[in-house]
């Protein structure tokens, strides 16, 4: 609250007599203790913030416990009021992108838009807007009062805590999250600085959301495909039509042959003799995103890794593709190549667009072919290539390894210049994983299905913080 609109609460300065604001409090924390099991933390701090007018309406636990401590029938009675309710208007959506700028919320609650891609098909989330004071140098505290609390607990819609600092910039916290926190701590609720509205966490917001609502809405359809398919894991080499999973919607399907072509290749390493060339077609962030959020894909790569000491993944990114995606989807493809550094996998880069036609493999002494992204079905996978692919992917294999433009010697050499390539300032992008490694993604976007973890963008943005001191196949592996 402004000095201009604070107004002091003299009745509850006056109640108080001669007692001093850190008794209050500690009768606040007994009466709390004593009526719900929690602990307050109602510090003589939060007192003076009462007194002085920063504060006007308390947690539901704190207001009773002022009026048993004080022994009145309402909080009206120690000065409290609760905040002013104004109708609800129907606004029209603003665009997640717009949180990035600084501006003026059209109200205390928005309909922020999540934006669709290729498979995403886009997310309404509830925006929930609070003014927040700057607490030192790492965190905004917010003061959500009963109300809000409820409406951020809504099983039925997602919701986005935005801190609003002075400057007007915004930083968000993720609803479920932040209720979470707050009903084991009452009181002001810290937001971290680290948590600002740039493409860093527009990316993480915008995979995550979409994510988990497109794989929420059809996990129990998943489960049935996952059995109606499973006749095909008994064979050497299998199709899988669309058609047999006909109601999934795209991103649960990719989901699905994602699944198989990992299992696939775990199947098929034994007869892996050398150290291996992986291929892979993704090209944007949408498709990268997946190593970073999806729970098999993160296991997959510890298991491969763990195989095998001196990994390559060859990645196909022309040009064209790094002009047509947004800032933030080149940062979580560029995450997702630093998930792979982590796991000490070593990135190989094309830019060769005849490259990106062919269809993911496996290549050592034979071919295992999977793949599942551009496939016309769900995958497409072989346990071992004829002579005559076998004999395509060596001489992809060693014109991408041979030109690859990531040359570097060093992890951090060679991400610095993925970086480049994908127009991300890396000193920025360092950066921004110093100040998220603090403190975890979690806060930020945290999926609610079974079927993601934010594992791989924990690990991916650990790494690139502390990449000076830590090896790759010392980081991940373990």
């Amino acid at each position: 609250m402004t000095d201009a609109k604070r107004k002091p609460n003299q009745t509850l300065r006056k109640a108080r007599g001669s007692m001093t604001q850190q008794m209050v409090a500690d009768k606040i924390n007994e009466a709390v203790l004593h009526a719900t099991g929690r602990e307050a933390l109602v510090a003589a701090k939060n007192i003076s913030d009462y007194e002085c007018g920063f504060y006007y309406w308390p947690r539901s636990d704190v207001r009773n416990a002022f009026c048993k401590v004080f022994g009145v029938a309402r909080p009206q009675d120690l000065g409290f009021h609760p905040p002013v309710k104004v109708a609800p208007v129907a606004l029209k959506p603003v665009d997640l992108l717009t949180l990035a700028q600084p501006r003026t919320a059209s109200g205390t609650t928005e309909c922020v838009k999540v934006p669709a891609g290729r498979s995403y098909l886009g997310v309404e989330i509830a925006g929930h807007y609070w003014a927040a004071d700057r607490v030192g140098r790492d965190v905004l505290l917010i003061d959500p009062d009963e109300e809000a609390l409820t409406a951020l607990r809504r099983p039925d819609r997602r919701a986005l805590v935005v801190a609003v600092d002075q400057d007007s910039r915004q930083y968000v916290a993720d609803g479920r999250r932040f209720v979470d926190r707050a009903e084991r701590r009452t009181g002001q609720q810290a937001v971290p600085l680290a948590n600002i509205v740039d493409d860093m966490t527009v990316g993480i917001i915008w995979a995550t959301m979409n994510a988990d609502t497109s794989l929420l809405a059809d996990d129990a359809q998943l489960v049935r495909s996952q059995a109606y398919v499973a006749h095909h894991e008994k064979s050497l080499a299998s199709q899988a039509a669309v058609e047999e999973v006909p109601t999934l919607n795209p991103l649960a399907s990719q989901w699905l042959g994602s699944r198989f072509c990992s299992r696939h290749v775990l199947r098929h390493l034994d007869q892996i003799e050398d150290e291996p060339l992986f291929w892979t077609r993704e090209q944007r962030g949408e498709e990268a995103a997946n190593w970073l959020l999806w729970t098999h894909k993160f296991d997959y790569l510890r298991r491969t890794s763990r195989r095998f000491t001196n990994l390559r993944r060859g990645f196909c990114i022309p040009e064209s593709e790094v002009r047509a995606s947004p800032r933030y989807e080149r940062v979580m493809l560029l995450l997702a190549m630093a998930l792979m550094e982590a796991f000490g996998i070593r990135v190989e880069l094309s830019v060769e667009p005849e490259h990106s036609e062919v269809e993911g493999f496996v290549l050592a002494n034979q071919a295992i072919v999977a793949n599942w992204i551009g496939s016309p079905g769900l995958w497409c996978v072989e346990a071992s290539a004829p002579p005559s692919r076998l004999s395509t992917y060596r001489k992809l294999a060693d014109q991408v390894v041979g030109e690859s433009l990531t040359s570097q010697s060093t992890p951090v050499s060679r991400l610095a210049f993925l970086a480049s390539h994908l127009d991300i300032p890396w000193g920025w992008f360092r950066k921004r994983c110093v100040e998220l490694a603090a403190v975890g993604v979690d806060d930020i976007a945290h999926p609610s299905s079974r079927l993601l973890s934010t594992r791989g963008l924990n690990t991916a943005i650990r790494y690139v913080a502390y990449i000076d001191l830590l090896e790759g196949d010392d980081f991940a592996r373990r």
